[in-house]
């Protein structure tokens, strides 16, 4: 992905410590990239490159 098509408020795959999982982005992080939550623990994490990001079905429809 590009930087451009990542929005605040939509959900993405991840690959997030070696897992592929779905994260809900919720802000840009004042140090480059995303602040974004894991829905499958519900840890914040920060995301730093958009290359990690890929979209995810239920975001198309938002």
């Amino acid at each position: 992905m590009r930087k451009k098509e990542v929005f605040v408020g939509h959900k993405y795959k991840a690959k997030v410590s070696g897992k592929a999982t779905t994260v809900l982005i919720t802000a840009e992080s004042r140090l480059g990239g995303w602040n974004a939550i894991n829905l499958a623990t519900g840890r914040n994490i920060r995301i730093k490159s958009a290359a990690r990001l890929t979209p995810c079905e239920e975001s198309a429809n938002a």
